[in-house]
């Protein structure tokens, strides 16, 4: 027993990458069996793949372990409790034995079989006798657990020599210099090319230029055979997704076969609906990657109408600002209770590979999902994307009204509606007047009636209660959202759509194989298979950003894009300013945020000519009312108050030279003038969140009259609608960057991490989110003191400096 119990006093070790290999833990020497010393350590069960593939990294030695014995205790077995009890027992060894097919060499009895071929051909010197093993066991007393006995941990013979690898003088000029199989990553780079119809010649024919052009393997992969590749396409032609004609024992047979892709499964129950969560290995490394501090956005709007269940994607923001779906939950329905089971297993799945691992905000897009559970799993920050409001509003006016001028009124119509409710000067009478407005455009107004006028209510509480996301997650949810109906609805049997068995075959291999290739950088090598279904390249905001100013021309209530590749076409966005403006390009008129209309409104916001974004306004109004109704800690108090002035100032120093340049052009007559009566979109002085919000902490807590200029109200060109969330409690804050969409988990924002000038919009969490969402109280009466009086002089100060600049409303 003594045994056991130095065993169960070993930390339980979790590394923080990937995968981790034998150097990246600490190994303890324990008493083992006949008197040996053993060579342990402990891990969580869940992270022994993540093992095995870092020990088959070995860059001395590339090799591959394979499970070479297991016995597993069945879960409903009856076993007693004791302290030693095994549930799984699982022997991994290296790839190159433990037989010895070389010439001398020695093979087991039980594998006595074995003919050794008169010619080397197809794999030859696989099977060396290497006795490098470990063995893995998973405990009864502690079944979350993995024990790893790690003795042979040395690639030899039992002769004590090298028997593969680089370091192995006999197996030079043989595959014995390399690991065993290919790599993940090229199996995973053939299937998806498959998967999307490359034929196998020519993934041969670039693979062999490539392994040419270097000058020759230097690794197994250089090795892929043509076989290989011939006999990965066989099975997938002849693979089926009706693995039975129910359709519920079909899926389930696909569940119990793709365990590693199944991160939660629950079939139908008298008080349980039927959901299924799919995440790959690749999806979950995103997640990971590009999720850690970060943002997760969910689009639920898929296959709504042509699907039996629709499915609910969560992605993740690459380096390039474009959606990569980590999860699909395929399930009746969502904003209900039960969304709280899948929630948690795909936050213990992603925390069970890192314990570190953050979220700093997500993002719905349905003001019906349950935002309680979210902030409760994730314990972040919610916001509310409207991208889908104004996707269907716009598609349907363009399909359904056929008056240009028309549709142009309608949409500033709606536009004003909506920032007015989100600005607080507005309810639902707006849309009553506005339907009673346009009563004459019978088939918009029937289609609005019937299929928003319902859902008004809820959109409103939502918009009131939640921040608002950025232009840029919603061009980019956009795009993501076009991109997965093109790979998906492309069947030519419409009714495949009505079985679940072919959604969840579909989304893990061709749909999976196209968002996998769209971060592949060697994707452009075969170009000439491109499909509609290979739809990439830059969001509609990140094309925006590469229009010069110079092709824009703003005249009257029209402005004018040039064309960046045809320079004789000139695109006409009527509505100037507004997310619902109306353009005449391709992307416009099926409803999506087009470049142009993102392009004008950065001008006109860089002009001032149009008001600050929701986002800003919602930030201006958070820091506002802290100022005001500050927090009776005083703790609190002074990191809040110091948090916003922090903000502040380093806000201000980016966005000062661009306040310059902008007064420059206002007085040199460059920037147009606009009419109140001509579009209430453009400035109002006289209403909006445009004072300044500062204070500053000058000689300690004795000088904060002199206050730096405040942030304008569209931040020079509207580059700053930051996140800031609080985690658990006010001292550790996460400031998002919508523009970047990253993180900096130190919770400050640091000048090289704010946006640049070329930005748009970003996240906000606002204070009705954020500073009351952990339990801060932001209502507070009382007046700010302290021992030595400092608190109350420095509030005072600082709300004299807020409130001459912005009143209260």
């Amino acid at each position: 027993m003594a045994r056991w119990d130095e065993i169960f006093s070993l930390p339980v070790q979790n590394p923080p990458t990937l995968e981790f290999s034998a150097h990246d833990l600490v190994w303890s020497k324990v008493e083992g069996w006949r008197d040996n010393i053993d060579r342990v350590a402990l891990i969580h069960f869940a992270r022994v793949d993540d093992f095995v593939r870092g020990e088959s990294s070995n860059k001395d030695c590339p090799t591959r372990f394979h499970v070479e014995a297991r016995r597993r205790r069945s879960p409903k077995a009856p076993y007693k409790s004791k302290v030693d009890g095994i549930l799984e027992y699982i022997l991994y060894w290296c790839s190159f034995g433990p037989d010895d097919h070389r010439k001398g060499g020695i093979v087991r009895p039980s594998r006595n079989t074995y003919i050794p071929k008169k010619t080397n051909a197809g794999r030859p010197n696989t099977k060396r006798g290497c006795t490098c093993h470990f063995i893995v066991k998973r405990l009864i007393a502690e079944p979350s657990v993995a024990l790893i006995i790690y003795n042979q941990a040395k690639h030899v013979d039992k002769k004590g020599l090298s028997c593969h690898g680089p370091q192995d003088k006999k197996a030079a000029g043989t595959r014995a210099m390399f690991a065993p199989y290919i790599s993940e990553d090229l199996r995973l780079r053939v299937l998806s090319l498959l998967y999307v119809g490359v034929s196998v010649e020519t993934i041969m024919q670039r693979h062999n230029e490539f392994v040419e052009n270097q000058g020759g393997p230097y690794n197994r992969d250089d090795l892929l055979t043509h076989r290989y590749v011939r006999r990965q396409e066989r099975s997938i032609r002849r693979s089926t997704y009706e693995l039975d004609a129910d359709d519920a024992v079909s899926v389930s047979m696909w569940v119990e076969s793709h365990q590693n892709h199944v991160f939660f499964y629950e079939d139908f129950t008298d008080s349980d609906p039927f959901t299924l969560g799919i995440q790959t290995e690749w999806q979950l490394q995103q997640m990971i990657r590009f999720g850690n501090c970060s943002l997760i956005a969910s689009d639920s709007r898929i296959g709504t109408n042509k699907l039996k269940y629709p499915v609910h994607s969560l992605v993740v923001f690459n380096s390039y600002k474009k959606a990569i779906p980590i999860a699909w939950i395929i399930t009746p329905r969502f904003a209900s209770a039960d969304a709280h089971r899948w929630m948690r297993a795909l936050y213990n799945r992603v925390r069970t590979k890192d314990p570190t691992w953050k979220l700093a905000g997500f993002i719905v897009d349905d003001p019906s999902m349950d935002v309680l559970t979210i902030r409760d799993v994730f314990e972040c920050p919610v916001l509310l994307s409207s991208w889908w409001v104004r996707h269907a509003w716009h598609k349907n006016l363009v399909n359904r009204c056929s008056g240009k001028e028309l549709r142009v009124e309608i949409s500033r119509r709606l536009q004003l509606a909506v920032d007015d409710i989100c600005r607080g000067h507005g309810n639902v009478d707006l849309f009553e007047r506005f339907m009673e407005d346009f009563v004459d455009c019978l088939d918009f107004m029937d289609y609005f009636k019937a299929i928003w006028y319902p859902r008004i209510g809820a959109w409103i509480s939502a918009v009131v209660t939640l921040p608002l996301a950025s232009l840029e997650t919603c061009a980019t949810m956009e795009f993501y959202h076009n991109q997965l109906k093109l790979r998906l609805f492309n069947e030519k049997d419409r009714a495949a759509y009505q079985r679940t068995d072919w959604l969840v075959d579909k989304l893990g291999t061709k749909v999976h194989s196209y968002f996998w290739l769209d971060e592949y950088s060697g994707k452009d090598d075969f170009a000439r298979y491109s499909k509609d279904e290979w739809v990439s390249g830059l969001t509609s905001f990140r094309k925006s950003l590469e229009i010069p100013d110079s092709d824009v021309v703003i005249e009257g209530r029209c402005a004018k894009v040039t064309d960046q590749l045809d320079r004789d076409r000139v695109y006409v966005v009527r509505n100037p300013g507004s997310q619902y403006g109306m353009c005449d390009c391709t992307w416009a008129e099926m409803g999506y945020l087009c470049e142009h209309v993102l392009k004008v409104i950065k001008v006109c916001r860089e002009k001032g000519s149009i008001l600050s974004s929701v986002s800003i306004f919602q930030y201006n109004k958070a820091l506002i009312d802290m100022l005001h109704c500050p927090p009776h800690d005083s703790l609190i108090r002074d990191h809040a108050v110091s948090l916003a002035i922090c903000v502040q100032k380093q806000l201000n120093s980016l966005v000062g030279p661009i306040q310059k340049r902008t007064q420059n052009a206002i007085t040199e007559g460059s920037a147009p003038a606009f009419s109140d009566k001509q579009d209430r979109g453009f400035v109002n002085k006289d209403r909006g969140v445009n004072g300044n919000i500062s204070s500053n902490l000058e000689n300690g807590y004795t000088n904060c009259s002199e206050s730096p200029a405040g942030i304008q109200s569209d931040l020079g060109n509207e580059s700053v609608d930051h996140t800031v969330g609080t985690n658990g409690s006010f001292g550790e804050m996460a400031v998002v960057s919508g523009s970047e969409m990253d993180v900096d988990p130190t919770g400050s924002i640091s000048p090289s991490e704010l946006p640049s000038e070329m930005d748009v919009n970003e996240e906000v969490v606002t204070g009705n989110d954020v500073f009351s969402e952990h339990g801060v109280n932001v209502a507070g009466n009382n007046a700010l003191r302290d021992q030595n009086g400092c608190g109350e002089i420095l509030y005072n100060n600082c709300l004299e400096s807020v409130m001459a600049a912005e009143p209260r409303p």
